[in-house]
């Protein structure tokens, strides 16, 4: 098969998913909802067997049967002669630390629904805000990134251990720039090449997580928001029959993909590219809708994955930890005795 007629797989397979996702997948759910009191809702879940169930789930084992079979057949894109890893790099440093320090002047950590508590929650915004100003400044970057690290853990002992793994995407940030600016030195050149690959695994769980947590194991926080900002976009289609239940679903199965696609390490590019422009139709809604204090927030908020999204784009997925080389690996491997 031709590299044209593989895109055109490729985009035959997407192009059902693409119609039925819209930007919600991109904004995080949890930033809008209310911080206190429980969510009423009549929303009575999908069975496993139920048919919309088994569609999705056969839509997501295809995109992801594609991603690896597709992954080795598409051209590798040489990175730009003036384009250092070193200034994507810094990037990443300065969009993280823009976040943590917005985030520690609303006092919350991560993301506005991580709401710090007195004594031990003051103590992490208390972090965050040193640790966003030594990234902004580009200043013992070592340092900053094992404090980083230790804020991670932070939310994980204050909010629980899956609010931790909705924003492992940081501590992804965190141990790709301590791998890129590990001391001693010695150890750098070696530990260097799993830096793209650390941060590409681990947002991708993050990912996976968040469409878990917010939409396919708690439906109902993804049908309050999408009812209080009327985002059901196949219904405003005017496609009726596309209820607010499936819309949620939908968003929530595409998200999971994405994500294990990212942890997989296949067409890496093309899959940031998709879910980049995603979180771009999010901040457009959310401005096209005069929501313009939610846009802000989903603009700071978004940052860091900006950051991580662009390093992806140039680098792909840093050819280590990739399950296709793994692949390719064994069958080189048994060609030796043949």
């Amino acid at each position: 098969m031709s590299r044209p007629d593989n895109i055109k797989v490729l985009s035959l397979a997407v192009l059902p998913c693409c119609l039925f996702f819209s930007a919600s997948s991109g904004a995080h759910v949890k930033w809008f909802l209310p911080v206190e009191g429980e969510i009423s809702s009549a929303y009575t879940p999908y069975g496993l067997l139920d048919t919309p169930v088994l569609i999705w789930s056969g839509i997501a084992l295809l995109l992801i049967l594609s991603s690896a079979f597709l992954d080795n057949t598409f051209p590798v894109l040489p990175l730009l002669k003036n384009v250092r890893q070193e200034y994507l790099m810094y990037l990443l440093k300065m969009c993280t630390g823009l976040s943590l320090l917005m985030s520690a002047y609303s006092g919350v950590i991560f993301a506005p629904h991580l709401q710090a508590s007195a004594g031990f929650g003051e103590v992490l915004v208390l972090l965050e805000a040193v640790i966003g100003l030594l990234l902004v400044a580009n200043f013992h970057i070592f340092a900053a990134t094992i404090m980083l690290m230790i804020l991670s853990l932070g939310v994980a002992l204050q909010f629980g251990i899956i609010a931790a793994m909705e924003y492992l995407n940081i501590f992804g940030i965190a141990c790709c720039l301590l791998l890129f600016h590990f001391y001693p030195m010695k150890y750098r050149a070696q530990l260097k090449a799993y830096s793209i690959s650390a941060l590409r695994i681990l947002t991708g769980i993050a990912i996976i997580t968040l469409g878990l947590s917010e939409k396919l194991l708690n439906p109902e926080l993804g049908e309050f928001f999408v009812i209080k900002y009327q985002w059901n976009l196949m219904a405003n289609l005017g496609v009726t029959q596309f209820s607010n239940q499936l819309f949620v679903l939908s968003a929530g199965v595409m998200e999971v993909v994405f994500g294990i696609i990212l942890v997989l390490g296949t067409t890496t590019r093309i899959n940031i590219l998709v879910v980049s422009a995603f979180m771009l139709a999010s901040n457009i809604t959310f401005f096209a809708s005069g929501e313009y204090s939610e846009a802000l927030t989903e603009i700071f908020g978004h940052l860091p994955i900006i950051a991580s999204a662009m390093i992806l784009i140039f680098f792909g997925s840093g050819n280590k930890l990739k399950v296709t080389s793994l692949w390719n690996r064994q069958v080189a491997d048994l060609s030796k005795f043949e």
